[in-house]
């Protein structure tokens, strides 16, 4: 995993921030939207399974921050599925630095969905898919998220290909990733 620099963490990189003390309750921090490349910048650096994304097209991106500085972010668009109703919003990357307050990952989450809940009200429902291989789902939990769903650990055919010749990247991300059991979480707005 890649460290971030103090200048990726920072809010407003032009002020030098008022480090008086640390954050030492996640409910010290205040967890806002952002610009999307500010939070790729840290997915990339915190992710503990999948730090590459896409440049685009994220719908929402949010930080966790105390006096200036990043401690959590989070990344959301549309899901993945194509199954899935287009009015929910998916999860795809949260990562944490590794010197955030405990619980920072459970306090953004609630915190998000009050947002969602009050600024987005055609959106009914959040999901996002627990990395069985990685993580516990404890953060959900916490959350007050609901498991709805578990895919059995697969293995993706290489040879596989889309109508027109082109190959799936579905190692995009390390073959690992992929083919791991999946738990989805789900949270009715």
């Amino acid at each position: 995993m890649m460290q971030a620099s103090l200048l990726d963490r920072l809010a407003y990189p032009l002020i030098e921030p008022w480090r008086e003390s640390l954050p030492i309750k996640a409910t010290q921090l205040a967890v806002e939207r952002v610009p999307v490349e500010h939070a790729r910048c840290l997915v990339k650096a915190w992710h503990s399974r999948m730090p590459t994304t896409q440049r685009s097209p994220w719908q929402y991106a949010f930080a966790a921050r105390f006096d200036g500085l990043t401690y959590g972010v989070a990344l959301w668009h549309n899901p993945s599925a194509r199954t899935l109703p287009h009015h929910w919003l998916e999860l795809r990357r949260l990562a944490i630095a590794d010197d955030a307050p405990h619980c920072t990952a459970s306090r953004m989450l609630g915190m998000m969905a009050r947002y969602f809940r009050r600024e987005c009200p055609e959106r009914e429902r959040l999901i996002s898919y627990q990395d069985e291989a990685v993580h516990l789902g404890t953060i959900y939990r916490a959350a007050g998220w609901e498991m709805a769903f578990r895919s059995p650990p697969r293995m993706r055919d290489r040879s596989t290909t889309r109508p027109g010749g082109r190959q799936y990247r579905w190692d995009a991300n390390g073959v690992a990733a992929h083919s791991s059991a999946k738990i989805r979480w789900e949270l009715a707005l």
